[in-house]
């Protein structure tokens, strides 16, 4: 049977695994979005995302900067959108649509934030988005790494649990947006909430504690060895 990315999302088995759509997380990476843009000093009229789920960063985005005139999330999955639907204000809606084929206008900024690795093709998909807006933001998990072959049933986990399709390093997402006509503009790691947040347990304290003094003495090597870490990415 052909394998499609698009199944997990459009018919209720996304919203099963993950009832909130993860859109807890989305603060903070609205977050981070806003600081790449202001560190370049982009300041957009319209900002559109692609894959945007429960629409979360859209939302926090628009309260972070009151300059957005427009924006606009689009996602295939009609689960998602019913739950971005109760979000939606005067600056803010949201499409159950394939942004990638259609005529949609891209806008001033265009956000990718956790899509590559769900995409079977995302090397059309890459081609397909390129030169749709003067600036693309990417959020890319690094689920490629030394502990992760050693332990390959945390990637089955993630391809089960939520679509992870594709397995990315630093080198191969810079490969690959490269490939795909992107420039790089500026980026930076972004480090799992297991090394930021309080640790539960001794052992996890003692996990997060050599983790920390990995990613300080050597980020490229930490994020090649242990794994859980991802690349926030301004792109043209």
């Amino acid at each position: 049977m052909a394998f499609s990315s698009d199944h997990i999302y459009t018919t209720g088995t996304y919203l099963s695994n993950k009832p909130t759509w993860d859109d807890e997380g989305a603060p903070a990476k609205a977050e981070m979005i806003n600081r790449i843009l202001n560190a370049n000093k982009i300041q957009p009229a319209t900002v559109v995302e692609v894959g945007c789920g429960a629409g979360g960063i859209l939302k926090t985005l628009s309260r972070l900067n009151t300059g957005i005139r427009e924006l606009r999330g689009y996602d295939i999955s009609p689960d998602a959108i019913t739950l971005a639907d109760k979000k939606q204000d005067s600056r803010l809606t949201f499409f159950n649509l394939d942004f990638a084929n259609s005529a949609e206008p891209g806008g001033d900024v265009l956000l990718l934030i956790d899509v590559v690795e769900h995409i079977d093709d995302y090397y059309g998909f890459l081609g397909k988005i390129h030169g749709r807006s003067k600036y693309v933001v990417f959020h890319i998990p690094l689920d490629l790494s030394a502990r992760n072959i050693l332990k390959p049933h945390t990637m089955l986990l993630q391809r089960e649990l939520v679509g992870h399709l594709h397995f990315f390093t630093k080198d191969i997402v810079e490969w690959a947006l490269k490939d795909t006509g992107f420039t790089i503009i500026d980026w930076v790691y972004i480090k799992p909430l297991l090394d930021i947040e309080p640790a539960k347990s001794f052992r996890a304290y003692v996990k997060k504690t050599l983790r920390n003094i990995s990613f300080a003495i050597n980020k490229d090597l930490s994020a090649k060895l242990w794994g859980g870490y991802s690349m926030m990415i301004l792109a043209k």
